[in-house]
């Protein structure tokens, strides 16, 4: 679905009434699940759900595909071959796809209305969702906690960095369908990136970059700061 069939699709429907019909796709197709389409998984759409971010919507899932980490794409090439990634990419008013726990979030261009492509991304999702395979993640050694912070390598100090975003963080990212991946660590200053719904929120670059300082520097270090990048 091209972003100028979706654009000149809300221009013709403001002056009607009806409800509008879902936008072309590219070559002027109209976008219909086969009806006999071969299924994935048994894995469903169960309902959508607002994020603070106007652009940013959350499908939740009727099963928790992933038991842990999660999946970030920005483009088809990062996908690694994850068909529903793929597929909601080719869409061209979305922008990214992340994944975790038990929804998909959806974030598009501030252009275009939901109302006009969340038929779309709801039955793209139903058609592709799966399982994803469990990789165990390697659990933080407590005793790094009883160090100082400042004396522990730097391989160390990225795992406890990570055990304070896992406990403090991320579920609470995670409801508001998005999240945050550590990036690094140059002296004092801890580099992050949002993930989702809190890619492009505003709420990202002030309050919760500031919860997330507050964090650290009560269960690590006072000296630390957060940076976004």
């Amino acid at each position: 679905m091209k972003l100028s069939d979706v654009l000149k699709r809300q221009e013709a429907l403001k002056t009607k009434t009806d409800k509008p019909s879902p936008p072309p796709l590219a070559g002027g197709k109209t976008f219909r699940p086969k009806p006999n389409a071969e299924k994935k998984s048994i894995v469903k759409v169960l309902r959508t759900r607002e994020t603070p971010n106007v652009h940013a919507l959350q499908f939740v899932l009727n099963a928790f595909v992933l038991q842990n980490g999660k999946r970030n794409y920005l483009n088809k090439e990062n996908c690694e071959g994850d068909r529903l990634g793929e597929e909601l990419l080719e869409l061209d008013p979305v922008k990214s796809v992340f994944i975790m726990d038990n929804f998909v979030t959806v974030t598009k261009e501030d252009s275009v209305e939901w109302d006009f492509i969340k038929e779309h991304v709801w039955q793209t999702i139903d058609r592709f969702a799966h399982y994803y395979e469990t990789v165990e993640k390697e659990k933080p050694d407590d005793a790094l906690f009883a160090k100082d912070f400042t004396t522990l390598s730097e391989e160390d100090k990225l795992k406890a960095i990570e055990a304070v975003l896992d406990r403090s963080i991320r579920a609470n990212l995670a409801r508001d369908g998005g999240g945050v991946e550590l990036k690094g660590i140059e002296e004092d200053v801890i580099l992050i990136h949002y993930q989702g719904a809190c890619s492009s929120c505003s709420t990202s670059a002030s309050g919760t970059l500031q919860f997330i300082e507050k964090q650290v520097k009560q269960q690590l270090d006072k000296a630390l700061t957060v940076k976004s990048v």
